[in-house]
């Protein structure tokens, strides 16, 4: 029997192991120099279908980046199989011709052409940046999608690298040495994957509320930031802010990564994006007023457009993704006291209600804003900002009123969170979700009413005929509305959790 028992042991450990083995798998091994544009990717991969592998590179949506597939170059494969490029559609076809392992080589060109600086913080936000003495790359910069959707095990490492170099990486920020494996799943990773890695990088640990927090930061530029220093009030007061705000500490680790632009040659201001446990920053000027709203805006995302949102990707209805997220920053950066009255009465009104009441396309309806959001980000691509901003500050001072002040808009919004946590996965909220959460506090037909004509069809709230609590005074002038506090009005009083 001992026997018996031996042998099934045995069987069942090999069918394992080859079941183990037979899972989809990408290894990607990368190879930098420290000094040159040029990052070197071999890619060993599992191959489902026998004929050929179809992959895809790069992602146009992720700011805009229609041209994105002019940095990957130099394909080969192993013979006896071949590679395929189809330019137009981003796709590299792999023919297999009998091959059992699988493995492509290809270059991602991260170069700075000093001839054209960068005239926007999204140029080297949204590509690779590899130059002397500094990396940085996202994993849709970088890697391949491969389109039978097998769902692959995905792993980094690297093979290369100058070992004198500060690095940090978002998977396993814990992880110091760059040749060590990271792999996991492709579904559990975050939907993007940040690299870091340069003798200008400087990376400190923080601990908010049991969490581990990262702040990444080159360490000096050209215009004398001292990041580190910037950022920290913000691991002091603004995240803990935020965590009691959504009452929510359920994290893993976060970062901050805030690195300073390297081919502009004046200020050009900040550009970021979200991610799922992180926030990415590049910047090219003096960090001031404004970067303090980019980095709470971008941070707070990791609820409202991560966490909850109202559809299935973030261009859905934006107005909630972009507008409402945007209201919670503010609110936290004046609960924190990073941002004292001015700061935020400058920001309602300059950035928000004077620049959206004079627009010329404030009425346009919310389904002609996606086809221009990116060719004229200025006039459509804020839009949804705005109006859903204005209306969170409207729809909070209505909570408010009609609760004479036990309830207000983060109520509502916690209730929103703990529907989505009910959610099977896969599920997602609607905007009937969020009118049947926001109908515990204030009429359903008015709020879908509300939505319709104002976040929906465009038309501008009438601050002529609203009512505001009594801290909040409304001017209107040449029917641009402005707010004031009243003089006995106090912020952090106001908005406190």
């Amino acid at each position: 029997m001992k026997k018996y028992n031996l042998i099934l042991a045995i069987l069942l450990t090999f069918y394992f192991y080859s079941y183990a083995q037979k899972k989809p798998f990408m290894d990607y091994l990368l190879n930098w120099d420290g000094r040159s544009s040029i990052l070197n990717v071999e890619l060993t991969y599992s191959a489902s279908q026998k004929d050929s592998t179809v992959f895809t590179f790069g992602d146009p949506s992720f700011g805009g980046q229609t041209d994105i597939f002019n940095v990957i170059r130099n394909f080969r494969a192993t013979e006896p199989e071949s590679v395929r490029i189809d330019e137009v559609n981003r796709r590299i076809t792999v023919y297999h011709k009998g091959a059992k392992k699988h493995r492509i080589r290809y270059e991602i060109v991260g170069s700075l052409n000093v001839d054209k600086p960068t005239l926007a913080s999204q140029t080297e936000l949204f590509r690779p940046v590899i130059t002397k003495g500094m990396l940085t790359l996202v994993n849709k910069q970088f890697t391949l999608e491969v389109t039978d959707k097998s769902n692959p095990l995905v792993s980094f490492r690297w093979r290369k690298y100058p070992g004198n170099f500060t690095y940090f990486n978002s998977i396993l920020p814990s992880q110091t040495n760059p040749s060590t494996k990271l792999a996991d799943d492709y579904a559990n990773f975050s939907e993007m994957v940040y690299f870091v890695m340069g003798d200008n990088i400087d990376v400190k640990e923080y601990n908010v509320m049991g969490i581990r927090y990262y702040c990444v930061t080159t360490k000096v530029d050209k215009y004398e930031n001292d990041l580190q220093g910037n950022l920290n009030p913000f691991f002091e007061y603004y995240f803990p802010s935020v965590h009691r705000f959504w009452n929510d500490t359920d994290f893993p680790f976060y970062f901050l990564a805030a690195t300073a632009l390297q081919n502009n040659q004046k200020n050009i201001g900040a550009g970021g994006f979200g991610m799922k446990n992180g926030f990415v920053m590049k910047l090219g000027t003096k960090f001031g007023t404004w970067e303090k709203l980019v980095t709470a805006h971008e941070t707070a995302h990791t609820w409202i457009g991560m966490k909850i949102m109202l559809g299935n990707d973030s261009f859905d209805n934006q107005w909630f993704g972009e507008g409402f997220n945007d209201y919670t920053a503010i609110i936290n950066l004046a609960n924190s006291k990073i941002y004292d009255k001015e700061d935020f009465l400058h920001y309602l009104n300059e950035k928000t209600l004077n620049p959206h009441y004079r627009s010329k396309v404030k009425n346009v309806h919310n389904d002609s804003i996606s086809a221009k959001y990116w060719t004229d980000y200025a006039n459509y691509g804020v839009l949804p900002y705005r109006r859903g901003f204005l209306y969170a500050f409207y729809l909070d001072n209505q909570i408010r009123l009609a609760s004479n002040g036990k309830f207000t808009l983060r109520n509502m919004l916690i209730d929103l969170y703990t529907l989505k946590k009910t959610k099977k996965i896969g599920e997602v909220l609607t905007v009937e979700d969020f009118i049947q959460t926001g109908a515990t506090y204030l009429n359903k037909q008015q709020l879908k009413e509300q939505i319709k004509r104002h976040m929906i069809e465009g038309y501008p709230i009438d601050f002529n005929s609203v009512k505001l609590i009594s801290e909040f005074i409304v001017e209107i002038k040449d029917n641009i509305p402005k707010i004031s506090l009243a003089n006995d009005a106090d912020l952090s009083k106001i908005y406190q959790w």
